[in-house]
């Protein structure tokens, strides 16, 4: 017969497993909990302090060039700003290529645009035409432009103003003419002359309300806008003052008086 009741020992072995797995489980808390409290009674490590890489060092000396480049354009801009406001250099050019067809004319003095020849008032708007106007808008008779009459009397009033009253007429020169057909109306007129008797040279400007007085050097001979564009201080022939009245957005001559200016070679400077 056998015996099925257990040893002692195999009674004890779930206890003695509970019992091994309370130890341990109190031992791991323990231990957490002491390890924890350690972390926060121990100071913190001090970090290792991280060295700049080379891509922050291209960055700071791109930024220090740009800054660079930047501070030497604005000096640059403010030279020149202050350069034109002494010189009035942009303002001088814009009255010269204003009063150029007129300098080209050679009017003599007058303080009344009533007073100026016929002849005058055309030429010096025909040549404003050939200065500055769209010349492909006209038809062409070989090396001329077909311009109307109507275009002569807008550009004579740009310059000298309106209610004038011109009669139509050919001007004829020994170096440039302007033909007038009656039947059509219109000028034939070279499309590019070669011949220009002076241009401008602007020295001193005064101003009293909306009227400048220009202080104007003829100089001769120089192609087209060469006194506007060259370096080099151009030596007028003779001067005059010319009376421009400011209108608006655009200007009007309104006199032409002699100068007391003397050219640098001496010789009077009389119209």
């Amino acid at each position: 017969m056998k015996n099925n009741s257990n040893t002692p020992s195999q009674k004890n072995e779930p206890y003695n497993g509970q019992l091994k797995n309370m130890l341990d489980s109190a031992f791991e808390e323990d231990i957490s909990e002491i390890n924890e409290l350690s972390e926060m009674d121990s100071p913190s490590a001090p970090k290792t302090a991280r060295k700049p890489s080379a891509f922050h060092f291209v960055l700071g000396l791109i930024v220090i060039v740009l800054s660079a480049i930047g501070l030497v354009s604005s000096v640059t801009f403010v030279k020149h700003r202050i350069e034109n406001i002494v010189d009035n250099t942009d303002q001088k050019n814009e009255f010269a290529k204003f009063i150029y067809p007129v300098v080209i004319c050679d009017p003599p003095p007058f303080d009344q645009t009533a007073k100026l020849k016929n002849e005058t008032l055309i030429s010096a708007a025909v040549w404003d035409i050939i200065l500055f106007e769209d010349k492909s808008k006209y038809d062409m008779d070989f090396d001329y432009i077909i311009v109307p009459q109507v275009d002569v009397e807008q550009h004579a009033a740009k310059l000298f103003g309106s209610g004038l009253s011109l009669t139509h007429t050919t001007i004829a020169s020994v170096d440039v003419s302007f033909y007038y057909d009656e039947e059509i109306g219109s000028y034939r007129i070279p499309e590019n002359p070669k011949y220009f008797t002076y241009s401008p040279y602007i020295e001193e400007i005064s101003k009293v309300g909306e009227s400048y007085t220009l202080t104007v050097g003829y100089v001769s001979p120089t192609p087209a806008w060469l006194t506007l564009t060259s370096d080099e201080a151009p030596k007028p022939e003779k001067y005059a003052e010319y009376v421009v009245q400011k209108r608006g957005e655009s200007f009007t001559l309104v006199a032409i008086r002699n100068s007391d200016k003397v050219p640098v070679d001496g010789h009077d400077s009389g119209l």
